[in-house]
């Protein structure tokens, strides 16, 4: 009896013997997921004993030189799995840092811009030479007028600048040339000299715009591109908010020289800060994979020269869609923006304080839309989005024909449609730009994102000039709803571009 059951005891470990070598060699084959803390322990190949059988011997070398293979490939899995770990953590930190980067410029951007609001009417009608006699409100119309002119003009120029350098170097030259401008601003003597500056701003302003664009187009994939250009353009948002009451309260506590002395300092801090990060953590470029054509396409749209992109981008009829979609959406907010104040003065009768709160009702609504409509972008239709801010920018226009029944209720909602619509046309027509250059192998972001800068500024010059000579002629309404049916046309063209 004892000596079976020594043998039956031999027969089950042989037994257990082989089944766990069976199982560790399928789980080879396989991907593990199991944990270890080091390949080091490995198991000892054990010495054939004396007294032995064969059979036990093999089984016993077996196991081990398996279980050995076994944990260092776990060891080396689980070691890859840590590096990759560690370069997405690396790729995700980099791309925070370029969205707080480019979102830091384009709120200094909008801040220089719209702190003069309520500053610059004083400058132009107090005694000259820094102000000017006789028709102040011409001069306040070409003051205004100059900034989105050089900007319209100075577009295509940043585009070529960013294609021929890098975005990283047309954001950081826009951003020191802002600073000085501002400084300009701080030194001027005269009205020339504070023309000269608005229209320096509005150079600088288009290529931050281009630069900052580009950067986020280059280091995002298309699955968040929306919500990172989302939060970028709450920068921009931020500084619209922010930029008349800053420059009011500074304007009344330091003077003009010293509000745009400290103004001009921030911004290029502003500008040093990007150096920093530029040199210690530079953008690493996201290279589309589901461009159309495949490899060697994509290598030749990046080898295109910059006529032959200009010219495929001239001729492409979605890219054009987008484009015009932006002029018509800013060419409404030009006629509504001069428009809202003689309605507001003559029809409703307010005060200038009850003016810029209504007028801020805009301003919170695209602050808060703006970063909604990036994450939407990501998870739904971008044409789709795009089609939509046409719908409420027409809407916002009906709205504003419908005040002489309803009253204050009706604009309000027309002003915070205005801001909504603004939002959701931000982030989506430009992550649908950029998701258009990866798809037809147009070649930079840059030319792309220059085109849009050029039909937003379009929009704000030939806006209010055919709504207010429209407005003029058949009452405050017409005009707005002639520019209004423009977004009308427009919706059923977005709806026809494939997602």
């Amino acid at each position: 009896r004892k000596g079976r059951g020594m043998s039956m005891k031999m027969s089950c470990q042989r037994c257990t013997k082989f089944i766990f070598v069976l199982l560790l060699q399928s789980a080879l084959s396989a991907s593990p997921t199991i944990a270890v803390s080091s390949a080091s322990t490995l198991t000892p190949l054990p010495q054939i004993r004396r007294g032995s059988s064969k059979s036990d011997a093999f089984l016993d070398r077996s196991s081990a030189k398996v279980s050995n293979a076994f944990l260092r490939k776990v060891a080396d899995i689980r070691s890859g799995a840590i590096e990759s770990a560690d370069k997405r953590l690396s790729q995700c930190a980099r791309q925070r840092l370029t969205v707080l980067l480019v979102a830091t410029a384009l709120f200094n951007d909008m801040l220089q811009l719209t702190m003069l609001l309520p500053i610059i009417h004083t400058l132009v009608t107090s005694p000259p030479p820094l102000g000017v006699e006789g028709n102040s409100e011409l001069a306040l119309g070409i003051f205004f007028a100059s900034k989105d002119i050089c900007q319209m003009a100075m577009a295509p120029v940043a585009g070529i600048l960013t294609s021929k350098t890098s975005p990283n170097v047309a954001l950081l030259l826009s951003t020191v040339g802002l600073g000085l401008a501002t400084a300009v601003f701080a030194e001027a003597t005269t009205f020339w000299q504070l023309l000269l500056a608005r229209g320096a701003q509005g150079a600088a302003s288009a290529a931050v715009m281009c630069g900052g664009m580009s950067l986020i187009a280059e280091t995002h994939s298309a699955n968040n591109r929306g919500s990172a250009i989302g939060l970028a353009q709450t920068g921009l948002a931020g500084g619209l908010l922010c930029g008349p009451l800053i420059g009011g309260l500074l304007f009344e506590r330091l003077g003009r020289r010293n509000t745009f002395r400290l103004a001009a300092v921030i911004v290029l801090m502003n500008a040093l800060a990007q150096l920093v990060l530029m040199s210690f953590a530079p953008p690493e470029r996201h290279i589309a994979a589901d461009a159309k054509g495949g490899g060697q396409d994509q290598k030749k749209g990046g080898k295109m020269t910059l006529l032959a992109s200009s010219r495929s981008l001239l001729t492409n009829r979605d890219i054009l869609g987008v484009a015009s979609s932006t002029f018509a959406i800013h060419a409404v907010v030009g006629v509504i923006k001069p428009l809202s104040q003689v309605v507001l003065d003559r029809e409703f009768g307010v005060s200038m304080v009850h003016r810029s709160l209504i007028i801020s009702i805009a301003t919170v609504t695209y602050f808060m839309s703006t970063p909604i409509s990036g994450w939407v972008s990501d998870h739904m239709s971008r044409p789709h989005l795009v089609a939509l801010s046409l719908g409420l920018m027409a809407l916002s226009a009906v709205f504003f024909a419908l005040r002489t029944c309803f009253g204050m209720w009706a604009f309000n909602i027309c002003v915070g449609l205005l801001g909504t619509s603004m939002g959701v046309a931000g982030s989506s027509s430009q992550s649908l730009l950029a998701d258009l250059v990866d798809r037809n192998n147009i070649g930079s972001y840059s030319m792309a994102y220059a085109l849009s800068d050029v039909a937003d500024s379009l929009g704000l010059i030939v806006g209010p000039i055919v709504g207010l000579f429209l407005s003029q002629r058949f009452g405050p309404s017409s005009g707005v709803l002639s520019v209004g049916a423009l977004c009308v046309f427009l919706t059923p063209v977005m709806l026809r571009i494939k997602p």
